[in-house]
């Protein structure tokens, strides 16, 4: 064509010579003029509102881009020249507004993080309008992240990860929880293909070219980031029905994979009735598919189409271990309950995320305990939790759990699982403690009905509470879920002759060794107290609103003991005197629950990392757990082992103290043995890898060590040899002393199995073996383009969390972090940043951060997980400098 156009205008001059003189031309309309463009700093303005979403996709798994339009039907709530709304690494080819019969094209325009911008040529007066987007995308095959696609078997599948800010990656939208309205979905795919979404089909009509058109059904009202889709080869596994109203019930799996969700198929309905029953509400959706996402990662909970990853829901038949199916109960159950706490009613900003993940978390415990009551679900969920959110409360970068969310980082890191999760869940378990399950039941419930189909937040919560239980109540919980840290909570007990005895009561925050954070400061707290005499005891309660206060206790006669959190459901620290501390400890068999001994056994801990109590003094403790009934406590009494830094310790110190600890589990780790036996009830089983681990691992009981290596090798001969349930401890326990040979077979599975599953077991192993050799070819793996780092992380947490392979895995971390990063989606990144975290000294601390300063502002979501990193090194460096003495003085006196 470029030939042509010199003769063209010549062609046209010549005519113009010769022709008569023209009238005169029509004016030429001006170009218009553009507004500048003025993005906002994160929200979208509310000027301009979606109320209802119709997009259209063209999706190819094989193909690198996607292409698709989408129509949004906004409310204008006042005059625009310039509408903001979300679309990330998307190539915009057309963009028009229509709006009272007229119809104006925009110029599109972007600004970080994934704004997009729609500039005017004229105002847009306040009304109804239509915004009408076509663009195209790039499928991300490295992050799983936005829309993302997997090979399995030789064949891509898309999927879809969107939660908090990757729907705009897939399609332009406004892409904040509080846009919350119907979507109707179609989807052009190969015919051959499965194209599923969050509601059903209500139509596929076959097209030119072997492509199939698919519509769905309009959905109820949801945020973009519960947009979901599905397309590819998948298998569709009907497994019947679910529910009040039957809905039907399918697992969408890799071609060929089916068999293998026999038992998730079998309790998924059971599910989805328990958590019916605690709402009194039917499910919310006319189908229930499973998307069986590839990897843990990915696991979400969109409506209609639960997105759960393989490694929780394909299990091989014959292979359904206690492990592999309490986590497929509980994931499932957390992942539907947001159906509930999350999909029905749903947070209006990310720092109210913690009403979808808090009470999803707490509502877990309700109903799995309900599905298998032997597995105690409840109990040992509220021992890792509670647990878990204090460590996490212990430090000066402990974010609240209503987090502030002024800035995409923040909004990347509003999904912290110390705060979000465990710490919200642990303080909704207080207050249900303080009011009773019953009223907090109907509290819930209320809170469900009242916002169903609409949005909320913190205030609205509290006002539900404020009503429900009163004004005090809710500004309690305002106090513990608005600031940061843990109460420290001590009592000076005080008894005159012929006078009720009282507690002098005292708060402040818990601040362990090290800390530089201030200890002034308080909340209002439920205290609840039992005091006792042998095994009689009476509870008493009150709400410690100040710095201190009194507490009547309901005996005149001076008890003998006083546990400070009675119940163990109160989400403070208790402090207490080495006096106090021993006569509680001295309590009879049976005076304390449970729950009530795991949290005096943490006390302890804390009370070491403050320098109140010598390590070493506490380690006499753990004898007396080490041959309790309750795993649990067993468990528990073991977390003090954790506390002792062997890195500290000689040569000698270092086996003196494994050889104790092999003393105190070996017996029973032993008696047990590696293989269940007929009658075995879930309740051993959940005892024997514990047992196995603290006296094979932290112990290396010889024996226990030999007996893992036969195991380990009748196993790579036939995988039928070994229960299923010995299989990952002992290939864990085979791997710490590991040779070249055993090394070598593990990586020819590795690369000979296509089950990503298998092959992360493979990778986890790999990452257990401690001579440095082996630990240098295993950590190639990570950084080698023979397979995904996805898979071969496992490899790198291994490395950090042994002593003996710590400073091999630093230094590889610090040749390799930036590659490593840069293949990383941001909530990967903070837990690459997190692995030095096992680190324990103020010179690795100041080593870390001189490395990763520099790197962090190139980084999402990196600042605060890098806070929390170095805190948290420098805090266990001066805790171990606490109690080095303490522990060798201990170790002295073992047998």
């Amino acid at each position: 064509m470029r030939s042509l156009i010199p003769l063209f205008v010549a062609v046209a001059v010549l005519r113009c010579a010769h022709a008569p003189e023209a009238p005169p031309a029509a004016p030429v309309s001006a170009a218009p003029e553009w507004p500048e463009a003025q993005p906002p700093e994160l929200r979208l303005p509310k000027s301009v509102q979606p109320t209802r979403y119709a997009l259209d996709l063209t999706l190819l798994p094989a193909e690198p881009t996607f292409s698709g339009s989408v129509a949004i039907d906004v409310d204008v709530r006042e005059s625009v020249r310039q509408i903001w709304l979300h679309g990330q690494d998307l190539e915009i080819t057309q963009a028009r507004v229509e709006t009272n019969g007229r119809t104006l094209d925009a110029r599109p325009v972007t600004a970080s993080e994934g704004r997009l911008g729609l500039l005017l040529p004229e105002a847009v007066a306040p009304g109804k309008a239509r915004i009408h987007l076509s663009f195209t995308g790039q499928v991300d095959r490295e992050r799983s992240q936005g829309l993302y696609a997997v090979e399995e078997g030789g064949e891509p599948y898309l999927y879809t990860f969107f939660e908090p800010v990757d729907a705009r990656r897939a399609f332009p939208c406004f892409d904040e929880p509080g846009f919350k309205v119907p979507w109707t979905l179609r989807i052009t795919a190969k015919e051959e293909h499965v194209a599923l979404a969050n509601h059903p089909i209500v139509s596929r009509e076959k097209l030119e070219g072997g492509l199939a058109r698919v519509t769905f059904a309009e959905s109820k009202p949801m945020p973009s980031y519960l947009v979901a889709f599905v397309v590819g080869p998948f298998d569709i596994v009907e497994a019947g029905t679910a529910g009040r109203n039957a809905a039907p019930l399918r697992f969408i799996v890799p071609r060929g994979r089916g068999a293998e969700t026999a038992y998730a198929a079998s309790v998924t309905p059971r599910i989805v009735s328990l958590i019916e029953d605690y709402f009194d509400m039917t499910y919310p959706y006319e189908k229930l598919d499973v998307a069986v996402v590839p990897r843990y990662w990915g696991t979400m909970e969109h409506p209609g189409l639960v997105a759960l990853g393989q490694p929780l829901t394909l299990i091989r038949p014959g292979e359904e271990t206690l492990a592999r199916r309490r986590w497929y109960v509980n994931i499932a159950n957390h992942e539907l309950g947001h159906y509930w706490f999350g999909n029905i009613v749903t947070c209006n900003w990310w720092d109210d995320i913690w009403l979808n993940e808090s009470l999803t978390s707490w509502l877990d415990r309700k109903t799995v305990e309900r599905f298998d009551p032997s597995w105690e679900f409840a109990l040992e969920q509220h021992t890792q939790s509670a647990l878990f959110a204090l460590d996490t409360d212990s430090l000066a970068a402990s974010l609240p759990v209503r987090k502030p969310a002024n800035t995409h980082d923040e909004v990347l890191g509003a999904f912290d699982n110390g705060t979000t999760y465990a710490k919200g869940s642990a303080i909704i378990d207080m207050f249900e403690s303080w009011l009773g399950e019953e009223r907090m039941r109907e509290l819930l419930r209320g809170h469900i009905r009242k916002n169903a189909w609409g949005t909320t937040t913190a205030d609205d919560f509290a006002s539900t509470l404020s009503a429900a239980a009163g004004p005090e109540v809710a500004r309690a919980f305002r106090s513990f879920i608005d600031q940061p840290g843990a109460p420290r909570i001590t009592a000076e007990l005080q008894c005159q002759p012929g006078a009720p005895a009282k507690l002098k009561l005292a708060q402040e925050r818990y601040v362990p060794a090290g800390s530089t954070v201030s200890a002034a400061q308080t909340w209002s707290v439920p205290v609840c107290v039992r005091a006792g005499t042998g095994k009689a005891s009476e509870r008493a309660c009150t709400l410690l609103t100040e710095a201190t206060g009194e507490l009547a206790l309901p005996n005149t006669r001076c008890p003998a003991w006083v546990l400070l959190n009675a119940g163990g459901t109160g989400y403070y620290r208790a402090g207490y005197t080495r006096e106090q501390l021993d006569r509680v400890a001295a309590a009879p068999k049976g005076a304390l629950t449970v729950r009530e001994r795991m949290m005096l056994l943490s006390d302890m801990e804390a009370s070491a990392n403050r320098g109140d109590l010598p390590l070493g003094d506490a380690l006499r403790h753990v004898p007396s757990t080490a041959k309790d009934d309750h795993r649990i406590i067993v468990q528990s009494g073991a977390r003090l082992l954790y506390a002792v830094d062997e890195e500290r310790l000689s040569t000698d110190e270092r086996a003196r103290f494994r050889a104790w600890v092999a003393t105190l589990y070996g017996p029973r780790a032993k008696a047990l043995g590696w293989e269940p036996r007929p009658g075995d009830d879930d309740a051993v089983k959940s005892s024997r890898p514990r047992l196995l681990a603290l006296a094979a691992l932290q112990g290396q009981d010889p024996a226990l060590v030999r007996e893992a290596n036969r195991l380990v090798k009748a196993w790579l001969v036939d995988r039928k040899a070994v229960h299923p349930e010995a299989v990952s401890l002992a290939l864990t326990v085979a791997a710490r002393n590991g040779d070249k040979a055993f090394f070598d077979t593990l990586l020819a599975r590795a690369r000979a199995t296509e089950d990503r599953t298998e092959r992360s077991r493979v990778f986890g192993t790999l990452g257990g073996f401690r001579d440095p050799a082996l630990m240098r070819e295993a950590l190639a793996l990570v950084v080698g383009n023979e397979f995904d780092v996805r898979d071969t992380r496992p490899i790198l947490m291994g490395a950090f969390t042994k002593a003996e392979t710590r400073a091999l895995a630093w230094a590889f971390y610090q040749e390799h972090f930036d590659a490593l990063a840069s293949r990383m989606r941001s909530d990967e990144v903070a837990s690459l940043i997190g692995l030095t975290g096992t680190l324990c000294s103020e010179q690795s601390a100041n080593e870390v951060e001189a490395f990763l300063t520099p790197r962090i502002a190139k980084l999402d979501n990196a600042s605060h997980a890098l806070a929390t990193t170095l805190e948290s090194i420098r805090l266990c460096g001066a805790s171990a400098r606490l109690n080095e003495q303490s522990v060798r003085d201990f170790l002295k006196k073992v047998r």
